[in-house]
């Protein structure tokens, strides 16, 4: 039937249902017969009218009953099938089925070789030569078989967790359209157009000749994608594919830590016409940095899974500054430019109202892996000894040069710096260079 999953097994026992006016009229004109009760011979019971009437119609809601009924039954002897196989053209060709077996099909593959399990019923029910040509083996040599034989190689199939590239199979069927002419092919499709479908389907137009084609394709729930995962400062973005439009849907993403236990989740949803969406997980940095799976919820497939590793993580970096607030200028600051560089990279977090030694300590208590010190002089005392042990113990310290630095005499350096500061000088002539010697006159 258009547009509903129904067909019949007989569908000319159907033509049953146009007795039914008939039966109608029969039940309509003939009343149901008289109900007789016996009583005693005593006259006077003569003369007492009946509690009930014998109706000389039978009652609308018994006739509708009945013809309800004798409409089933016709209906059950036409044998109604719901979500009926695919049927396939009366004939002798044999059945190609062209099966999408890359990540796509992963999440709906158990209907899909229903379907296919179908067409190889019906093949054989008509004594047909079935051909399985899944879409990611191109180098497989095609053979016809028999529906047998195809059932089995049928259940030996699994999805690959790969993007299958049609057009690679091409000239396999080539090659079996020149031993086996009579081919009717049917292709079970994941309705996944990667970049190259338009040009699939010209070369297969090209290469069958005109031969029958039918694409199954629909009845099944979309096929889904994560990518664009993106460790921001607010929380981690991913973003959301689909295959098709016209729905409203909303679903759930997990993310996990390496274990396997869940860490946190969150929500996406779809417009109607939206083909891609973004999610964010809130959570903060620490955990964030723990996730190593993110999936989306109730779908197997390749394409709903997106492993992270450290290029996804977020490192913490403590930035400690040498000037004090009052002789600090928001653009002249030392940490003012350093922050705005790490942002979009990193947490910064800023040591404030606090001495350059005592933010050390409160670095290191946090276990951060980078620290910056800008403009610092002399971290000493017990700061500078677990400075230099949490160096050791793998720790990155970055140090920014500054009037500060270059009078301390801090052997947390890779080299001695030099003391004293450069002096523009006036090029004279014959020199090359912006910066000259000692033959230049100081300005």
């Amino acid at each position: 039937m258009t547009g509903l999953p129904l067909a019949f097994a007989q569908p000319l026992v159907l033509l049953g249902l146009l007795s039914l006016p008939v039966l109608w009229w029969l039940l309509r004109l003939i009343p149901p017969r008289p109900r007789r009760v016996e009583f005693p011979p005593t006259r006077l019971l003569f003369d007492i009218a009946p509690k009930e009437d014998t109706p000389a119609r039978t009652p609308w809601w018994l006739t509708a009953l009945r013809l309800t009924l004798a409409a089933l039954v016709i209906v059950a002897a036409a044998g109604p099938l719901w979500n009926p196989p695919v049927t396939t053209s009366r004939g002798a060709a044999t059945v190609a089925l062209l099966i999408d077996d890359g990540w796509a099909a992963a999440a709906t593959w158990d209907e899909r070789m229903r379907t296919a399990e179908d067409i190889i019923a019906r093949a054989e029910t008509d004594n047909r030569g079935v051909v399985l040509v899944p879409l990611s083996e191109p180098a497989r040599d095609l053979s016809v078989a028999t529906a047998g034989a195809a059932r089995v190689r049928l259940k030996q199939l699994k999805p690959k967790p790969y993007a299958v590239e049609r057009l690679d199979i091409i000239p396999a069927i080539a090659r079996l359209l020149q031993t086996t002419p009579a081919i009717e092919f049917m292709w079970l499709s994941d309705g996944v157009d990667l970049g190259r479908g338009s040009e699939f389907v010209s070369a297969l137009g090209r290469t069958i000749e005109g031969r029958p084609i039918t694409v199954i394709a629909g009845g099944l729930r979309n096929a889904h994608a994560l990518v664009s995962a993106d460790n921001a400062a607010g929380g981690l973005m991913v973003k959301v594919l689909r295959a098709a439009t016209g729905n409203v849907e909303q679903g759930l993403i997990r993310a996990l830590d390496l274990k396997g236990l869940p860490l946190g989740e969150t929500r996406y949803s779809f417009g109607a016409n939206a083909r891609e969406t973004d999610a964010e997980i809130d959570l903060p940095v620490e955990i964030r940095n723990d996730i190593a799976r993110l999936e989306i919820a109730s779908e197997r497939s390749a394409g709903a899974v997106q492993l992270l590793d450290k290029r996804w993580r977020r490192r913490t970096v403590g930035v400690v500054s040498g000037a004090t607030a009052e002789t600090a200028q928001p653009l002249l600051a030392s940490t003012y430019y350093i922050s705005r560089a790490l942002n979009p990279f990193a947490d910064v977090r800023l040591a404030e109202g606090t001495s350059p030694s005592e933010a050390v300590r409160r670095f290191l208590d946090q276990n951060l892996p980078m620290l910056i010190l800008a403009d610092v002089g002399n971290v000493t005392g017990e700061a500078r000894d677990r400075l230099a042990a949490w160096i050791d113990n793998g720790g990155v310290l970055v140090r920014f040069a500054g009037p500060r630095l270059a009078a301390a005499d801090d052997d947390l350096v890779p080299v001695k710096l030099r003391r004293g500061g450069r002096v523009r000088l006036r090029e004279p002539l014959g020199c090359a260079s912006r910066w000259c010697s000692a033959s230049a006159t100081p300005v």
